[in-house]
């Protein structure tokens, strides 16, 4: 690409017509319709540097190609502002400059962050019912993201029957509530049992088709402990 094409490129992209670029760097129409219908050699040092000044880039740029062409045409925007024009787009910058320290502060402190919680020795499926006593856990040490800053126990599986979705040995982290919409998963005691099991409203559903639902019946005692976020890494 020669040099006036580079020129005709930023342009386009700062709006800036030839007679508005003539005035902005000083060089005279006529010379500069020639220059960049290519009709004459190369420009002066001096010509190029009007040049490149007006439209935000550099002689290396206009010469070689070798700059932001973005930042260029951003730069030469910026020149044609007005005093409040160019306040508002400093002050917009300093805004977006603040909020990208902001979020790189944040994700430098919560890399490697964890906390711990409770992970219950009695696993759940049909257990004891008792998993729930903290004088039967352990703790666990979690990474800290959205979903397991909202974590306040945890579980082993036992069996299959939730299977392909969790495994046997599994360690789930769990939401602690006293209900859980219908199709999620939850943890449950019923009648004196803790379950793992997807809630059906009326029953608790397995995902292993080979189980079958446990129906609520009459003076069923049935308890939700809390909503399944997701399986960790097994310890």
């Amino acid at each position: 690409m020669e040099w006036y094409e580079r020129v005709k490129e930023l342009k386009k992209k700062t709006g800036i017509n030839t007679k508005e670029l003539a005035q902005l760097s000083g060089v005279p129409l006529g010379t500069l319709n020639k220059l960049l219908s290519g009709q004459t050699d190369k420009p002066k040092l001096d010509t190029l540097e009007k040049i490149a000044a007006a439209l935000g880039t550099t002689v290396q740029y206009l010469s070689e190609g070798e700059a932001d062409a973005d930042l260029a045409a951003i730069t030469g925007k910026f020149s044609r502002l007005d005093k409040k024009g160019r306040e508002a787009v400093l002050k917009t910058a300093d805004a977006e400059l603040s909020r990208m320290e902001a979020e790189a502060r944040r994700a430098s402190s919560d890399v490697g962050l964890k906390r711990k919680i409770f992970i219950y020795d009695v696993p759940v499926s049909a257990g004891l019912g008792s998993f729930l006593d903290s004088s039967h856990s352990s703790a666990i040490s979690l990474v800290v993201n959205d979903v397991t800053d909202r974590a306040d126990y945890a579980v082993r599986v036992s069996g299959d029957s939730m299977e392909p979705r969790y495994f046997d040995g599994d360690i789930v982290i769990v939401e602690a509530c006293g209900e859980i919409p219908v199709g999620k998963v939850g943890i449950f005691l019923y009648n004196g049992e803790s379950y793992i099991k997807k809630f059906g409203g009326d029953r608790l559903r397995s995902v292993n088709p080979k189980y079958k639902d446990i129906i609520f019946k009459e003076n069923d005692d049935i308890r939700c402990l809390g909503l399944v976020l997701g399986a960790v890494s097994k310890q």
